[in-house]
């Protein structure tokens, strides 16, 4: 989903741009993909994550929907590594060495067939992107791997003089609604209309594509006559700036669901929140509690009643400068540092 470049396409070209100090790099792109044309996906990609692809090639390759099986098996016998952030489903790769990303809790979609354990064999690297997804990936598929945590670059982040505003960061995703952002309108109404967040203001911040325009213009109708704020597709820099002056940082992805894959499978937006000093209040699921320590860097909801107590608390008591200090120490254990030192070891400790 290079179109609209998330956590998980960060992840993995975060590790393109560290791989290619070293080595020759390609992104492959599908059909869907080729279209866009590699100088507007790099521009994209490097004004919403801050990378330098300048040494990496995106280049046309027969895979994804429809792809030839025989292209795409002669193709990738060219790679000595391929790095493959799988939606669920496994191919059988021909590079010399293989690793598979899995990023979220997908159930076992045929693995266990005699072609599948097959196609599974080819991958001998398997990485999560947390403990959560690792957990609900070795009991469904019966594999093993290891977590290596998505980067985030800690000290691109500052705090700046905090305002009265909460943030919550995550794409505008029109067609799954799962970043819960009416769900968080509605918290931050309540609270202005019951007088708990006088002179407080909303900002939403995250991708759009084309078809989440409706989506979005529906959440500004929703808003009017509050103080809530948009910023659909904001540059990095400018993500930053809105990071530093906000004081409290809600993210709600995951409430009322109950499928694992609709939670937040880590949440790198919480941790650059936390990098920048923004108190975490955010839900008690999915990677979120891997992130923040309750009462110590921040704190998890599991409803609303507690997200709106917990906001009030923090509130009544900024500056917390002691909280502040914790959640900027824990960020640090997500850092882009530690994730390319585990990518490099994994490839060329390997070699």
């Amino acid at each position: 989903y290079l179109d609209t470049a998330g956590g998980g396409e960060k992840y993995i070209l975060t590790a393109a741009e560290e791989l290619s100090k070293r080595s020759k790099v390609d992104v492959l792109l599908d059909k869907h993909l080729i279209s866009f044309g590699e100088s507007r996906l790099k521009e994209r990609i490097s004004n919403l994550h801050n990378l330098d692809l300048s040494q990496v090639r995106f280049t046309a390759a027969p895979i994804g929907k429809g792809s030839s099986f025989l292209k795409k098996f002669f193709f990738l016998r060219k790679y000595d590594w391929l790095l493959y952030n799988s939606d669920g489903s496994v191919f059988l790769s021909t590079a010399k060495n293989n690793i598979l990303h899995l990023q979220m809790p997908i159930p076992n979609q045929g693995i266990k067939s005699v072609w599948g354990r097959i196609k599974l064999r080819s991958w001998k690297n398997i990485v999560y992107n947390s403990s959560f997804t690792q957990r609900f990936i070795e009991e469904s598929w019966h594999v093993k791997g290891t977590v290596v945590y998505p980067p985030v670059e800690i000290d691109a982040f500052k705090v700046a003089d905090k305002k009265k505003q909460i943030l919550s960061v995550g794409r505008f995703d029109g067609g799954t609604k799962v970043k819960k952002h009416e769900v968080m309108i509605t918290v931050f109404k309540d609270l202005v209309k019951s007088g708990k967040l006088k002179n407080w203001s909303l900002h939403l911040a995250g991708g759009a594509r084309e078809e989440d325009l409706e989506y979005l213009d529906d959440l500004k109708k929703k808003s009017l006559g509050f103080k809530i704020f948009f910023y659909p597709n904001i540059k990095f820099s400018d993500l930053i700036e809105l990071y530093s002056i906000s004081a409290i940082y809600w993210h709600a992805m995951g409430y009322q669901e109950t499928d694992p894959k609709r939670f937040e499978h880590f949440g790198i937006s919480t941790v650059e929140a936390m990098a920048s000093g923004c108190i975490p209040i955010v839900i008690n699921k999915g990677g979120q509690s891997e992130i923040v320590e309750q009462n110590v860097s921040g704190f998890l909801w599991n409803n609303l009643d507690q997200l709106k107590e917990q906001t009030c608390k923090v509130v009544e008591n900024l500056p917390n400068e002691k909280m502040v200090a914790n959640a900027k120490d824990r960020s640090r254990l997500f850092s882009r540092e530690i994730f390319n030192s585990k990518i490099d070891k994994i490839v060329y400790d390997n070699n």
